[in-house]
C-alpha cells in the first residue's frame, strides 16, 4: 500500500511539474522571393538599424500600463530582434523601391539610409504600436529626417496575432522609406 501511494505521488508531481515549452516566432517578410540576379541600388545604401534597448530581449514586448512594459517568458522571438528587424526591412525595402540597398560598407559614396525603432509592441487594448524614425545622410549632411507611427488592431487574441500585427506595421514602414528614396531620387536628379 505504501508503494503505491509512493508511486502515486511520483506520477503525479512528475505530471505537476512538466513546463511548457515555448513557442518561437520569426520576423520574415512574406514576399515571395525567387531566385534571380539581384538589382542593387547606386544611389543608396542601408546604414544602422537601431532597435529600443527595451525590445533587446528574447520575449515579445506587451505594454502593460503608461509606462511599464513586461516580455513574454513563453512567446520568444528566435532570433535576435536585431537580426529580425534589419532582414525584414531589407526585403520590404527592396521590393517597393525595385533596388536592393546593401550595407553602406560594400556600396560607398552613396546616400544612407539610418533606421531607428523606437516603439514595437503590444497595448493592452488589442494593438500592435510602432514608432520609427529614419534619416537620410549625404557626405555627412543630414538631408531628410522622417517619422512614421501607427498602430493596427490584432485580428485575433494570443501572441501569433501580434507579431501578424507588428509585421504589417514594419511592411508599411517599408513603403513609407521606399516612398521617400523615391522623392529623393527625384529631388536630386532635378538638382
Amino acid at each position: 500500500m505504501k508503494v503505491a501511494g509512493l508511486l502515486l505521488i511520483a506520477l503525479l508531481s512528475g505530471c505537476a511539474s512538466q513546463t511548457i515549452p515555448p513557442t518561437y516566432y520569426l520576423l520574415r517578410s512574406d514576399q515571395n522571393l525567387p531566385s534571380s540576379t539581384l538589382q542593387p541600388s547606386k544611389q543608396y545604401s542601408l546604414g544602422s538599424v537601431e532597435i529600443a534597448a527595451y525590445l533587446d530581449q528574447p520575449g515579445l514586448v506587451m505594454a502593460m500600463g503608461q509606462d511599464e512594459m513586461r516580455a513574454a517568458s513563453q512567446n520568444l522571438w528566435a532570433e535576435p530582434i536585431y537580426d529580425g528587424v534589419r532582414n525584414f526591412l531589407s526585403t520590404e525595402i527592396a521590393q517597393a523601391s525595385g533596388r536592393e540597398l546593401l550595407p553602406t560598407k560594400l556600396n560607398p559614396n552613396t546616400t544612407v539610409l539610418n533606421i531607428r525603432i523606437d516603439q514595437l509592441h503590444g497595448t493592452p487594448n488589442g494593438q500592435a504600436q510602432i514608432l520609427a524614425y529614419w534619416w537620410l545622410v549625404r557626405e555627412d549632411e543630414v538631408i531628410s529626417l522622417n517619422r512614421f507611427a501607427d498602430s493596427r488592431a490584432l485580428t485575433a487574441s494570443g501572441y501569433s496575432a501580434l507579431v501578424d500585427a507588428e509585421k504589417l506595421l514594419l511592411a508599411e514602414l517599408a513603403r513609407r522609406i521606399a516612398a521617400s528614396l523615391s522623392d529623393q531620387g527625384a529631388i536630386s536628379a532635378a538638382e
